[in-house]
């Protein structure tokens, strides 16, 4: 695979905050990658970096392997949707798209067509803007992404504001044009559990910088089933797992628990173990977990830091 972005040491530092601290970061081709963080994390900071709406203070940035004076070359292969995109209320699709194709200089008249019908709105030719739902708006903004035949799209947030019809909607097509137009696709959400219906990669951002970054058969394995226990001694108790099974994957959370994520079968064995060492254990508990809450965990625990 190709590199489509990757930074190193980027930063965005404002008078009072730190928006992005010293992101160092990778975009294969063919990605699905969600970035996945809460309000002024410093997603949509990083985002507009990479569309070159702000500069970043320091740090290198590399599109599709091109840096500095090049990066305009480099933008366009991708089709940005970082804010909601601004139509003229009484146009049609069409006319919009006119518009915007002339604008940004994207020669095939006939390439207005095409993305219409890829995005599912070449059936309603007359209909203008200003009568469109908040579902065709958001599919109209992906067809103005797709004007100039990118290699990459960024978006964020792009189910915002959208019932669960627009919702499945806009999955379904995000997901045909990875698989079917090899597009690659760098996309953030608060709607957490729709994203693990479309991504392949997930990060996980906090206070402008990455605290996890997983596949998504490894989220799948954390995210199953986990063992969570609350204890007195955390730490002693993590040093008995890890000496009774070499391979234990574990984590420490905020409050004293205990979050194992393999060896679920042994939990008998595990909470005999920890009684035979005269530990307090005040719940024990198999349970499945939700994407909104393994990032919660994972905010939780980097407040601590």
């Amino acid at each position: 695979m190709s590199e489509i972005i990757r930074t190193h040491g980027l930063k965005k530092e404002y008078k009072n905050e730190i928006a992005v601290k010293h992101l160092d970061f990778v975009l294969q081709s063919g990605e699905i990658c969600a970035f996945i963080g809460k309000n002024g994390a410093g997603k949509s900071t990083f985002f507009k970096m990479l569309s070159g709406q702000i500069q970043p203070t320091t740090g290198e940035l590399q599109l599709f392997g091109m840096t500095d004076k090049d990066l305009l070359d480099a933008r366009k292969k991708f089709g940005f949707m970082i804010e909601e995109p601004q139509f003229f209320m009484d146009f049609t699709a069409k006319q919009n798209l006119e518009y915007f194709r002339i604008q940004r200089g994207v020669p095939s008249k006939e390439r207005i067509n095409e993305v219409l019908e890829i995005v599912g709105l070449a059936d309603q030719p007359k209909k203008k803007f200003k009568e469109y739902s908040m579902g065709m708006k958001q599919r109209l903004g992906l067809a103005l992404c797709l004007l100039s035949s990118p290699d990459c799209l960024v978006l964020d947030e792009p189910t915002n504001g959208l019932d669960a019809q627009g919702i499945n909607e806009i999955r379904q097509l995000l997901i045909t044009l990875n698989q079917e137009r090899h597009i690659t696709i760098l996309i953030s959400s608060h709607i957490l559990s729709e994203l693990k219906l479309v991504a392949t990669r997930f990060v996980f951002f906090n206070h402008g910088e990455i605290v996890e970054d997983l596949n998504a058969d490894a989220l799948h394995q954390k995210s199953k089933q986990q063992l969570r226990i609350h204890l007195d001694q955390v730490s002693k108790a993590a040093q008995l797992l890890e000496v009774a099974f070499s391979d234990i994957d574990y984590q420490v959370l905020p409050g004293d628990w205990l979050v194992l994520y393999n060896h679920i079968e042994d939990s008998a064995a595990i909470n005999s173990l920890l009684n035979n060492h005269q530990l307090s254990i005040y719940e024990f508990q198999i349970a499945e977990v939700s994407l909104e809450n393994y990032f919660l965990e994972l905010i939780g625990q980097e407040e601590l830091k």
